[in-house]
């Protein structure tokens, strides 16, 4: 029986992890469908990649009522959406 490694979440996905519960608690707020939050929830239970957090995030902040949603500018929160946003083209 051979030893397993285990893979680390990046610092990125970290950062992601914590950005997606922020934007998590704040679409609770603001009305979004529990059938969109639940497994948005669920994925951070989970060993998400960059990229399925990235589609989570994606698909809450693209609902009607995250229209506007914002970070504080200058935050790391910020920072890093704009580079993601600017990463995608």
């Amino acid at each position: 029986m051979g030893k397993r490694k285990t893979v680390w979440p990046t610092d990125r996905e970290i950062r992601l992890r914590f950005i997606l519960y922020a934007v998590i608690d704040a679409a609770t707020a603001q009305g979004v469908s529990a059938e969109l939050l639940l497994p948005a929830h669920k994925l951070l239970r989970d060993s998400p990649t960059e990229d399925q957090l990235r589609d989570t995030l994606g698909a809450i902040l693209a609902t009607d009522e995250m229209y506007g949603f914002r970070f504080p500018p200058g935050s790391d929160a910020d920072d890093l959406m704009r580079t993601l946003a600017t990463a995608d083209g």
